[in-house]
């Protein structure tokens, strides 16, 4: 993993969200995450497990993994791509399977901003 490049990209997203980067730097907790119209919040934290090979590898594939709320619903009901019971107690798996990715100009920001395109008309 490339430390220097995961922590300039935490520090850019701060600028947006609230982001704490464990002490292994493994995983991400990012708060106030704007919710698309529809879920029964408006904002949530998500979890994102970070890829060995970072940036190279995108985050939110394979063991690289999503999690937010388990209590999250889509006007109603539990999305398809969402798993529950297969993440850490109160978070739920969201399934990626691929992403258009670029490690030399993505970054996390990219990935936030791809996660909310694709919450915006969830399966």
């Amino acid at each position: 993993m490339n430390i220097y490049r995961l922590k300039k990209d935490i520090r850019e997203l701060s600028y947006i969200y609230p982001v704490a980067l464990d002490d292994d730097c493994t995983s991400i907790t990012v708060g106030n995450f704007n919710l698309p119209p529809g879920y029964n919040y408006d904002t949530i934290s998500i979890l994102l497990n970070l890829p060995d090979q970072y940036p190279e590898e995108p985050p939110g594939i394979g063991d690289a993994e999503v999690f937010v709320p388990d209590s999250l619903r889509f006007r109603g009901r539990k999305p398809k791509d969402f798993h529950s019971y297969s993440g850490p107690r109160g978070w739920a798996w969201w399934c990626y399977e691929s992403i258009d990715w670029n490690p030399c100009k993505d970054n996390l920001i990219t990935f936030f901003e791809l996660l909310r395109a694709h919450l915006t008309d969830p399966r």
